[in-house]
């Protein structure tokens, strides 16, 4: 199965996390925002959405172990337009 890798990007720090992988960017975005949206103290998503954005990496084939990266990371979503 071809899994979406996903990062967030941390503008505050000016560096990736570490990646995940989805079975799809709606799925990603869902839980992205999920987090940006999750108040607790200690998430700072929460209280900077206007830090955090999250871009699509590749493609991962769980079936041979092949990764395939984008030429560049491509931005699918940034955190303050998903902060309710």
């Amino acid at each position: 199965m071809i899994q979406i890798i996903v990062s967030v990007f941390d503008r505050a720090s000016n560096a990736f996390g570490r990646p995940i992988f989805v079975p799809a960017i709606g799925a990603a975005i869902r839980s992205f925002q999920d987090e940006v949206n999750r108040e607790a103290q200690d998430n700072t998503m929460y209280h900077h959405p206007d830090d955090y954005d999250l871009f699509e990496l590749g493609t991962y084939n769980d079936e041979d172990g092949s990764i395939e990266t984008l030429d560049k990371p491509k931005q699918i979503a940034i955190g303050k337009q998903l902060k309710s």
